[in-house]
């Protein structure tokens, strides 16, 4: 890798996280108590919330709701087809049905109109991703949908829907902090709610269902080993010292682009690209063909620029095409959306001069 290389993302770490991790180490506590607790007070505070669970992972956070949430065998739960395949991967996990619906191309979201053509008889939840930081429309959602909504925010954290922040329209919702994420713990994740009996619900089943009794323990649930580390939350408080600094540094990088993308041929960037709300945990365009596409990412990496799709049409991945049932009218435009769009490099911290050798690469790649 040279100095000149352009990756896709970079951390930004240094030693507010040193000297947590160092205070955690000091302790000689390494497994959940004190560090997580003020990370999860921190979330809460900021999410405007009653009850923040921190757990080992995103993934981990979906399972430990659905889960608490009593979803199970005989039960589908409605998946948008465009998104990571984790989403649809704890769905199969607590032995329910995964009923994948199509997205709006607009947004990369699915909206209401998409959910309603995948509901059935049998719908116990909708999980509405906040896909790449765009709000989804959770109010709308919530108020029209027959059933209980879990919102993924994994992407999504400092976004707002509808003048609340995203993850806290719906029953319960999800957050990640891999790398890849606004703020990172290295791994982790966290379930906000504002109902005790759930919030109870997620704290014993991340730690094997187990509770306080006069004893010692009582094992309450068929819980799982879903907890946050000291260590992970050491580095989670040090990111969340930073988090409006680091919103605001992607918030600039994606205005460069959108200053350097425009009449650029060849590109789709639809408006919901500079939504007014969202967070740019990734800036996904999309581009006229899968061609095209392909070809503008081997242009981008011959010139040591890194590029990625922008993620998964679950239904084509082959762990998944045989385990999930489609919405009755199709996949059309997920499967369009995994062919034709592309992520581009963006962190906070980029600088105009890296966001033009992008734009540069782009273009010669559609001469």
């Amino acid at each position: 890798m040279t100095k000149d290389h352009i990756p896709l993302m970079k951390l930004s770490l240094g030693a507010s996280e040193l000297d947590r991790i160092a205070q955690v180490l000091k302790s000689g506590q390494l497994v959940q108590a004190g560090t997580v607790q003020q990370f999860e007070q921190r979330l809460q505070e900021r999410l405007h919330v009653e009850h923040a669970v921190a757990v080992s992972s995103g993934t981990s956070a979906l399972h430990v709701a659905l889960t608490a949430l009593e979803v199970g065998r005989g039960d589908d739960v409605v998946v948008p087809d465009f998104c990571f395949p984790s989403v649809a991967a704890s769905v199969l996990a607590v032995g329910a049905n995964c009923v994948l619906c199509d997205i709006d191309p607009s947004t990369f979201n699915s909206g209401l109109a998409q959910i309603e053509r995948a509901l059935t008889p049998r719908t116990k939840v909708v999980i509405l991703v906040h896909q790449f930081g765009v709000p989804a429309g959770a109010k709308e959602l919530v108020s029209a949908l027959p059933c209980i909504v879990l919102e993924d925010a994994a992407c999504a954290l400092g976004a707002v829907d509808h003048g609340r922040p995203c993850g806290t329209w719906g029953e319960a919702g999800c957050f990640s902090f891999h790398p890849r994420k606004i703020i990172t713990t290295g791994e982790g994740g966290l379930i906000c709610t504002q109902s005790e009996a759930l919030a109870h619900q997620f704290r014993t089943l991340r730690n094997h269902g187990m509770r306080p009794s006069a004893i010692g323990v009582e094992f309450e649930h068929v819980g799982m080993s879903a907890r946050m580390t000291e260590l992970h939350a050491a580095v989670g408080l040090g990111q969340f010292d930073q988090l409006d600094a680091l919103l605001a540094g992607r918030h600039q990088v994606a205005q460069w682009y959108r200053e350097a993308l425009c009449g650029v041929d060849g590109l789709i960037v639809s408006d919901a690209t500079w939504h007014p709300d969202r967070v740019y945990q990734s800036l996904v365009i999309r581009v006229e063909t899968a061609h095209l596409r392909d070809r503008l990412m081997t242009t981008l990496r011959e010139r040591g620029i890194e590029s990625t799709l922008g993620t998964y049409a679950i239904h084509q991945q082959s762990a998944y095409s045989d385990r999930c049932q489609q919405a009755k009218d199709g996949l059309a435009e997920s499967t369009r959306a995994q062919a034709e769009t592309l992520t581009l490099p963006l962190w906070a911290g980029m600088s105009q001069g890296q966001v033009d050798r992008v734009v540069q690469g782009l273009r010669e790649g559609l001469c």
